[in-house]
């Protein structure tokens, strides 16, 4: 039996050794993504409005109910991984930033994005505005709390 380095195994996916993976990811790009999810949220979020005003109101209550056990299950992901990657650090948010290749703050942006997208979801099944009020206010707040680095 022969030992082979770790680089023949095929287990390292070098991108602490090339450089981060997505060079075209620059600061003013992060912007832009930033303004993107926001313009996403935002934008959907007036369609629905917009297809509330004009319908009927539908409540599909058993459908609202699953929803909910999806919403409640969604929002602790997120929010635990949000505060991992602020607060606690654990290997498994190195491993995803590592394996991605992407900044910090993106991945967490993304998280926020997440759940406005699952507010916007509910709200247009419901025409409950709550969930998706605090989707967006969460992705704001990530916005705060992972700021972009110009040093990265």
């Amino acid at each position: 039996m022969t030992a082979h380095p770790p680089s023949d195994t095929g287990l390292e996916s070098g991108v602490a050794d090339d450089g981060p993976r997505y060079e075209w990811l620059t600061a003013d790009r992060q912007a832009q993504v930033r303004n993107i999810l926001l313009g996403i949220a935002l934008f959907a979020g007036l369609v629905v409005f917009v297809w509330h005003s004009l319908g009927p109101p539908a409540r599909p209550l058993a459908l609202a109910a699953k929803l909910r056990v999806v919403g409640i299950m969604t929002w602790l992901y997120a929010l635990v991984q949000i505060a991992d990657m602020r607060f606690w650090h654990s290997s498994i948010a190195e491993k995803r930033r590592v394996s991605s290749g992407i900044p910090e703050s993106v991945i967490a942006w993304l998280f926020g994005q997440m759940l406005a997208c699952f507010g916007i979801v509910y709200y247009g099944v419901t025409e409950d505005v709550r969930w998706y009020a605090a989707g967006l206010a969460l992705l704001l707040a990530t916005f705060v709390a992972f700021p972009i680095r110009r040093d990265d």
